[in-house]
This record gives structure tokens, C-alpha cells and sequence, in this order.
């Protein structure tokens, strides 16, 4: 059989799984030599993401993540469930003519460790690494073989894949009519309505927060905190409120905004009447916005309707 030399690298991969009772793998990265047989995937901005058409490719890429949201189907086991990552680079927020931020498909089968799990919780954007996502028509999509870093690995060292931190809060585009289904967005708008059948409040912990409290004979009919192990002297009331806002950017589109309990307080605080409850004339004719918002649900027939969620986005400038 002959042998022929100076053949092409062979175009494979290893993937890799640990022993289920396995709990913890060690990565050595710290090697000095690259295999001259090593050809690392070519970086990509997210504009050039953005730009790709047709089957979906293997790509790298930085992006601060701004936002994390579980893609919630039903019964499904959480190990199982899927999750959405909203990204973002100093590009995109300076820049005009593209989105400003991008959300990322985290399929149930993407294995991301501990590390990167409790940088994602943090109040501050993290900036993450994605190896070897599949990009295409504008869909990121992270699965098995998808790995999330806080560092760059050594072997991407001579790869330009540099970022530039964010200054100042975070931008999203406004509500629009080219608006999608899963992405976040800014509102701003006039009450218009609310959602009677929707609306109902409840008391919770001054010190914990905790909603769920019971009333107890033995502390004199006060409220009890299970969390605290204490009785309320001074309960928090919390709402639940969805309101119907007339937009300038959407003038002939039903806006229904499920609100936080920050934006409730302040569109309530000078409407109580005498008996502490809340009439729903007083807030109508206010003003809200901007908040950021994730989209619930777009639709066009019979009525055009765009369902969101007031959400809170990480301060890039706090730090």
C-alpha cells in the first residue's frame, strides 16, 4: 500500500462525555505547543453573523450577554429545558442599521458549567465566549458540542477575538413594526387600559420579600413569615398588573405590558383612594417608558397585537 505524504489535515472532531458518576472534569489548557495539525474555526463579529444566508456554520464569537430567559414547555424536566441567551457588543450598541442585541438558542443539550451558570446570574453583562455555535439566517444556536467560556482558551490567542467592554446602560431598540417574537425591546407609551381580570395584589415580608405568608391565630392574627421564622408587623403590599399602552411607534397596535412591582409603585403611588384600594380611571392617561420589555407574542390577524414583559437589564456603567 502506498503512502502518500503531506496529506490535508482530516476534517473531525472528538466529543466527549464524562461518566455519569463523574461530577467534575479537569481541563488542562496550559500546553505551550499547537499542533501545527491545529486549525482553530475563523472568528466572527456579530454583524457578520447577522449576514450569513443559508445553512447554518460553525462559528466563534465574544458577546456580552445582557439578558437570560428559560424557554419554559410545559412539564419538561429543568435538566431538560431550554434557555435564551440576548447578546450584545460594543458594536452593536454604537452602531446603526443592525439590531442591538441578538438572542442565542441554548439547547438542552448544551452542557455549560457552574462557572459560567454564575456569571450569567450576575446584575452586571458578562462577556462570554462561544466555540464552535452553528450561525446561519440570523438564528444562533448553541448545542452539544458548543462550548461557553469565561477566558479565552490559549489555542485562540493569535486569533483576534478582542472585545470591547460596554460603557453606560444598555440599549434596545424600540417597539416597531419590524419587532419580533423572542427578542427585548424597549416601550414607552400612554395608559390606555388595564387588565381587570388579570389584576389582584397580596401581602409579603418587609425583610425577605417572601409572598408566601400565612396568618396565624397565635401572633394575634398577624401575618407569619415561614422564610423569617417571624411574625409581620409591617407586610409589603406586591400587585400583579397588566396595562394597555397607546405607542407612537405602534399606533394602531394592541401594546398589553405585563409590568415589575418598581413601575407598578410608581404609575400607583398617587392614586390610592380612602380605602387603600385603586381605582382603574386613575391611572389611565399616564405615562410610562421607557422600560425594556422581552416580546411575548406578535400577531397580525385578526387584530395586530404585541404581547410584552417589563424586564430589568444588567447596568454595564455601574461597575
Amino acid at each position: 500500500m502506498q503512502i502518500t505524504a503531506n496529506l490535508p489535515a482530516p476534517s473531525f472532531c472528538y466529543i466527549l462525555a464524562s461518566q455519569p458518576d463523574q461530577r467534575q472534569i479537569d481541563i488542562d489548557d496550559s500546553e505551550e505547543q499547537i499542533s501545527d495539525l491545529y486549525s482553530p474555526p475563523a472568528m466572527h463579529n456579530l454583524e457578520e453573523i447577522l449576514q450569513m444566508v443559508g445553512s447554518h456554520q460553525c462559528c466563534s464569537f465574544w458577546a456580552h450577554v445582557v439578558h437570560r430567559r428559560l424557554q419554559v414547555t410545559g412539564s419538561t424536566p429543568s435538566s431538560q429545558r431550554q434557555f435564551w441567551l440576548f447578546v450584545t457588543t460594543f458594536s452593536l450598541q454604537s452602531g446603526a442599521g443592525t439590531p442591538k442585541t441578538l438572542p442565542v438558542s441554548i439547547a438542552s443539550s448544551c452542557v455549560i458549567s457552574v462557572e459560567v451558570m454564575e456569571a450569567l446570574k450576575n446584575t452586571s453583562p458578562c462577556a462570554v465566549f462561544f466555540k464552535d455555535a452553528l450561525c446561519g439566517n440570523g438564528r444562533i444556536i448553541c448545542i452539544e458540542r458548543t462550548v461557553l467560556l469565561l477566558q479565552r482558551p490559549l489555542l485562540y490567542k493569535a486569533v483576534g477575538a478582542d472585545i470591547t467592554e460596554l460603557t453606560g446602560p444598555v440599549k434596545l431598540d424600540e417597539l416597531d413594526s419590524a419587532t419580533q417574537v423572542n427578542s427585548i425591546c424597549t416601550v414607552r407609551g400612554t395608559v390606555a387600559g388595564v387588565n381587570e381580570r388579570t389584576a389582584f395584589s397580596w401581602p409579603a415580608c418587609n425583610r425577605c420579600g417572601n409572598g408566601k405568608v400565612e396568618q396565624r391565630p397565635q401572633d394575634r392574627g398577624l401575618l407569619y413569615c415561614n422564610q423569617c421564622c417571624d411574625a409581620i408587623t409591617s407586610p409589603v403590599l406586591k400587585m400583579h398588573l397588566e396595562v394597555f399602552l397607546h405607542c407612537q411607534s405602534r399606533p394602531l397596535c394592541i401594546v398589553k405590558v405585563k409590568l415589575l412591582q418598581n413601575t407598578i409603585s410608581s404609575l400607583l403611588e398617587s392614586s390610592p383612594s380612602e380605602n387603600g384600594s385603586y381605582e382603574v380611571k386613575s391611572v389611565l392617561g399616564k405615562e410610562v417608558g421607557f422600560l425594556y420589555c422581552y416580546v411575548q407574542s406578535v400577531t397580525s390577524h385578526p387584530t395586530s397585537y404585541v404581547g410584552l414583559e417589563e424586564i430589568v437589564l444588567p447596568d454595564a456603567g455601574r461597575n
